[in-house]
């Protein structure tokens, strides 16, 4: 029994360090990121070639900010960007988890001036390779949600994320800073028109 064991544990430690000489990882951390992310490019890259690219747009995020025990104008605030115009929403609905934010937007005085291109160039690709759609716990505490919406020509989705950076991961703390920023640049510049 004792040589049964121990030939077992050899064989064992040589299948084990003969996988990791053929090159492949015992362990993998979510494979479908970057091939995800390769294939959005390579799917946007396609449709810029495509003959048809007149009828292409390019991805459309929609963000806001929201807090459930407020008061005034300021409470939700969400905010559409489509080929860099931006518009607001006039509804300002608090949004719902698992489901796509149905709102008004219209172009608003000001928003020629709020620079976007970072909210798309910044925009965390892992999200799109995720089945969450909450990170941490959304304005449970009164501090605030960040409401995140991701639409192209392949794919449609949305997520609720903490305001509290300390409650997403690590990946997202800096997008959820860049929309919380870029929200109070807007009310900024609404208040001086």
């Amino acid at each position: 029994m004792k040589n049964l064991k121990l030939f077992l544990s050899f064989v064992f430690v040589v299948l084990l360090f003969n996988s990791c000489e053929n090159g492949e990882d015992l362990f993998v951390e979510n494979p479908n990121v970057e091939v995800l992310a390769n294939s959005v490019d390579s799917n946007i890259e396609f449709a810029a070639s495509n003959s048809n690219a007149s009828t292409y747009r390019g991805p459309t995020i929609t963000f806001g900010r929201y807090y459930g025990k407020c008061q005034g104008n300021a409470c939700v605030e969400i905010f559409r960007l489509i080929e860099n115009i931006l518009l607001e929403d006039v509804l300002d609905k608090y949004p719902a988890s698992g489901a796509f934010y149905e709102g008004d937007f219209v172009n608003f005085k000001g928003s020629d001036k709020i620079k976007t291109n970072d909210m798309l160039s910044n925009f965390p690709l892992e999200l799109l390779g995720s089945k969450l759609i909450t990170y941490g716990t959304p304005d449970a505490g009164d501090w605030g949600g960040v409401y995140l919406e991701y639409q192209d020509g392949f794919q449609h989705r949305s997520w609720l994320l903490d305001l509290r950076t300390n409650n997403v991961p690590k990946y997202l703390r800096p997008y959820v800073t860049l929309i919380d920023k870029k929200i109070t640049e807007i009310a900024d510049i609404n208040n001086l028109n």
